[in-house]
């Protein structure tokens, strides 16, 4: 296999072996929606291969970092489909990675809702990233089976 030329994965052609990794931007606005400046970074990109995207939210409750990207309301997919028109017509390919942060994230980030996990246990000896600068991590909030049945139909 050489790296310049075409591979074909699945039903997709690749122009070539090289992939864009997901990287986090925290380029969003605090609503999660993406903008023109998000369509010029993919759009840079397009060289690669294949481009996955940053991680996208699939839930109001999935967010764990501020300014970053939702999936789960119309203005979000309106600025994804911006993205993913651009990528596609300059000979892209992307495939976007879908998250929900879980624990890792701060009640600053969730207009104060507690991040939520199967236990309530903290990550210990680290900090996350909020708009008011670094905090310790807080003990989540214990999700219940219905909710982790809604967890799994929101990536659906």
């Amino acid at each position: 296999m050489k790296l310049l030329e075409s591979q074909k994965i699945g039903n997709q052609i690749l122009k070539n072996s090289m992939a864009m990794a997901p990287m986090t931007r925290s380029r969003a606005n605090l609503n999660g929606v993406v903008s023109d400046l998000t369509v010029l970074y993919y759009t840079q990109r397009t060289s690669a291969g294949l481009i996955i995207s940053e991680a996208i939210n699939i839930s109001k409750q999935a967010v764990g970092s501020p300014l970053t990207p939702g999936i789960y309301n119309q203005d979000q997919i309106n600025g994804w489909e911006k993205v993913t028109k651009a990528v596609h017509e300059n000979g892209g390919v992307i495939y976007a990675q879908l998250w929900h942060t879980g624990r890792v994230g701060h009640s600053l980030v969730k207009n104060g809702e507690q991040p939520v996990a199967p236990s309530a246990v903290a990550i210990e000896g680290q900090q996350h990233f909020t708009m008011e600068g670094m905090k310790d991590y807080e003990i989540p909030r214990v999700l219940t089976t219905e909710e982790v049945e809604n967890i799994v139909q929101d990536y659906k």
